[in-house]
């Protein structure tokens, strides 16, 4: 029993001490000074977006949305391994307490989640929802439980092997979690939220309690979703430094594919092609790059002065120009690409065309985006940043890196 929970342990600190040290690196490389000055930026806006708002903006609703699909992601971490399918499976029977371990540090960590997103919407909560520490304490205590519950029922759920039923359940916790969530929201009195506590408490154990007796544990899913949240956090610190354990994931993007009809069959071509190929299909590039090029926009439209305007355009242009940058060591660790007979320059011809026509892409949403908001002036003040940053990332960054 004491090696099955210290196994847990032991494998939960190996991959903290791995988080820590990719943490460390993304801290030095600047991200943590962007966040400082984001959050600085932001701060000072977040007051007048509130006046702007309208009274009539549907807060109750908002909230429940948000905190809503707060509550239904997320499932439990086991840390298990491909290898555990052999040598864990025949101590099935033994692995409760390793599970309820699993459970509660998930608790834990989601609730960590839980509170740091709500406390980003306090502002709202106070001005919209309602006043005073103890509303706001009970209601970080009450969205805590209620993950606790949406966890414990997820981790039943997975042993449904049928896609169908598995994902009616999921859609009946979002209803649930739907309920409960605009209830508290709407002030309701704290004697009703407790009797629906009890009852959802009831319903997992006359329901949910017994699947664990009509099916079995799937490993599979459970190795798959281990796998997935681990290769989460690799993508993320992919962005900041080389992760070689990092498993590429690829997506097809049928409406693209003809872009690649301007990309000339030639052999000094093969990189323009990959990395091409990569960014839109691997590891999320495009989404990063579109999330980026998104919220530099609502920024944009929310600041209401020129400097500003143009502080948030450089700081989303260079931070997109970050996360480009890694396409470049894309391939280092893949064995295939050091067999083609092609010099290094060609390499670096095939990034900076990437790199170009996607900065360059965005610097015209950027600029164009500031016409909207501002005068000529601040069109041409962010172009002219924009292209100035680009001529850094292109030409002066990697001269850098080499030396």
């Amino acid at each position: 029993m004491n090696d099955i929970v210290s196994l847990f342990d032991r494998r939960r600190s190996d991959f903290w001490q791995m988080a820590i040290r990719y943490l460390r690196l993304i801290g030095n490389s600047g991200f943590l000074f962007t966040i400082y000055l984001l959050f600085i930026f932001g701060s000072y806006y977040y007051g007048q977006f509130l006046q702007w708002l309208p009274e009539t903006f549907p807060a109750v609703l908002f909230m429940t949305a948000v905190i809503t699909w707060m509550m239904t992601r997320g499932r439990v971490r086991t840390f298990f391994q491909q290898a555990d399918l052999i040598y864990l499976l025949p101590l099935e029977s033994r692995l409760k307490p390793y599970f309820r371990k699993g459970i509660m540090y998930s608790w834990l960590m989601e609730t960590f989640w839980t509170v740091f997103l709500f406390m980003l919407l306090t502002p709202f909560f106070f001005d919209r929802i309602a006043e005073g520490g103890a509303v706001w304490l009970g209601s970080v205590i009450a969205l805590s439980l209620l993950k606790l519950w949406n966890l414990v029922c997820s981790f039943e759920e997975q042993r449904i092997l049928d896609k169908w039923a598995y994902r009616k359940h999921q859609w009946m916790r979002l209803a649930v979690n739907l309920l409960i969530v605009y209830l508290l929201f709407s002030g309701q009195e704290w004697w009703i939220m407790l009797i629906l506590g009890g009852a959802l408490t009831v319903f997992y154990f006359t329901y949910y309690k017994k699947i664990e007796h009509v099916f079995t544990l799937k490993w599979e899913r459970l190795v798959a979703i281990e796998n997935a949240t681990v290769m989460t956090f690799y993508r993320i610190a992919n962005s900041f430094t080389d992760v070689p354990r990092l498993n590429n994931t690829v997506k097809r993007r049928r409406l693209i594919d003809p872009l690649f009809n301007f990309i000339t069959y030639r052999q000094r071509n093969v990189y323009k092609y990959m990395f091409g190929r990569s960014f839109f299909r691997a590891n999320d590039y495009f989404g990063i790059y579109l999330r980026l090029m998104l919220l530099g926009v609502i920024f944009i439209f929310g600041v209401d002065v020129s400097w500003g305007v143009w502080f948030v355009a450089g700081l989303f242009f260079y931070m997109t120009a970050l996360q480009l940058e890694t396409l470049a060591r894309h391939y280092d660790t893949k064995q295939m690409p050091d067999l083609f007979p092609l010099s290094d320059e060609i390499k670096q011809q095939g990034l900076r065309y990437w790199l170009v026509l996607l900065l360059g892409v965005q610097a015209a949403v950027f600029s164009v985006m500031t016409l909207f908001t501002g005068e000529l002036y601040d069109f041409a003040s962010v172009l002219v940043i924009c292209l100035t940053l680009m001529f850094y990332t292109v030409k002066v960054r990697p001269k850098k890196s080499r030396t």
